[in-house]
């Protein structure tokens, strides 16, 4: 792994699993047994990693909201399409951890992030339109965008909620639990076929997170 690639792997670690505004660049420099010189020639500071890996945060998302285009036709396809979102939220969740202190002091990632989430809402109201078209869902259109709103948020502010909570979660179960709350969002427009859905999705829930 070049060093570049170290530094931006090495400063993720640290901000997911320590917290971001704990770390200096000569903190990083000194995980990396490198000296502040070398890391400054790749980055100019801290500010730099951070925005090279909101860079590449971004640009995997985008892949993976415009990648769901006519593929997410069943409850099972929306269960896998919501644990791919989280799970790549989850790789770069020290954003999310502390969202508006963040924005805050990046006001050029704010405009950015703030895109991405009218994406992400966009693609919401698209894979819950092709859910309604194959049948699986029986959504009133009235009542469309406050459960896209519900879901948005669950997806936006899961990770500040767990840190909020006397319970530990490893990541996966995080992930399987978060998605199992937004699955229960949309049981009561599942019309007839709700009941035995929402009974496969608690024993795949249980077996998960056991």
């Amino acid at each position: 792994m070049k060093t570049r690639e170290r530094i931006l792997h090495v400063s993720l670690l640290l901000f997911n699993e320590e917290g971001e505004a704990q770390q200096t660049a000569v903190d990083i420099s000194n995980a990396l047994n490198i000296s502040p010189g070398n890391l400054y020639y790749h980055f100019k500071g801290k500010d730099a990693i951070i925005r090279a890996l909101f860079d590449r945060f971004e640009e995997e998302m985008r892949i993976i909201l415009r990648g769901s285009r006519g593929g997410v036709t069943s409850i099972q396809d929306n269960w896998v399409y919501l644990y791919i979102i989280l799970e790549e939220i989850y790789d770069f969740r020290f954003f999310y951890r502390d969202l508006g202190l963040l924005l805050d002091r990046y006001p050029d990632l704010a405009v950015r992030f703030r895109a991405m989430v009218a994406e992400e809402k966009k693609t919401i109201h698209r894979v819950l339109d092709e859910l309604t078209r194959e049948s699986v869902l029986n959504l009133d259109p009235r009542l469309k965008a406050a459960l896209v709103d519900q879901i948005m948020m669950t997806l936006t502010f899961w990770l500040a909620g767990d840190s909020l909570s006397s319970e530990h979660h490893d990541g996966p179960t995080l992930i399987h639990k978060t998605v199992f709350q937004v699955m229960c969002l949309i049981v009561p427009y599942m019309g007839e076929a709700g009941f035995d859905t929402l009974t496969h999705m608690i024993a795949h829930y249980e077996k998960a997170t056991s």
